[in-house]
């Protein structure tokens, strides 16, 4: 059984693609018998992460969870043109922990950084500033030890108003659960 968990992270200007893609997602995973939907929502700072095997987001455990299930966590996060994004996504990469924790070898994790330029011309020429602070939540995630790094998955980096999310999105979700 494949468990998928969905958490979105709007953008602080309001122009938000992260809600909607997540919509998306959620319509196309039900479509898959062999997925379960775990927690779906937006990307909020656990409090209580100093808790032992606490994550330093808020997630709802819900009781589908099955123990030799592969569960898959989905971050959608919204960048600005200039490269903000939402302060909880900096507030969870100050919160995970810096010392060695034994990933769960069941738990994967994927990024979809989803740009809101305008102009083509700006999303080429500011790629880099725009999605640098979703590169960095990669990266973190990557080396926090928190989930299994055997299958790496490419990151999308896409921008929303320019490609509608059947171009970039839909063959990029669908690549990562046919994967398993």
């Amino acid at each position: 059984m494949l468990i998928v968990n969905i958490l979105y992270s709007p953008p602080p200007d309001g122009d938000d693609a992260s809600s909607t893609y997540t919509d998306r997602a959620v319509e196309y995973l039900n479509s898959i018998e062999e997925v379960s939907l775990g927690y779906i929502g937006p990307l909020k700072v656990n409090d209580n992460a100093d808790d032992d095997g606490a994550f330093p987001w808020y997630i709802e455990h819900h009781n589908n969870t099955i123990d030799d299930a592969i569960v898959i966590t989905i971050f959608l996060i919204s960048c600005s043109a200039d490269g903000s994004v939402n302060r909880n996504v900096r507030k969870i990469m100050r919160k995970i922990p810096k010392d060695t924790i034994k990933p769960n070898k069941q738990s994967f994790f994927a990024i979809a950084a989803l740009g809101h330029a305008r102009c083509e011309n700006s999303a080429n020429q500011m790629a880099d500033t725009i999605f640098a602070t979703a590169r960095r939540f990669d990266k973190v995630m990557s080396s926090s030890g928190m989930f299994n790094t055997s299958i790496k998955w490419k990151r999308l980096e896409t921008q929303v108003e320019l490609n509608g999310p059947e171009v970039d999105f839909d063959p990029w979700l669908k690549s990562l659960i046919q994967s398993i």
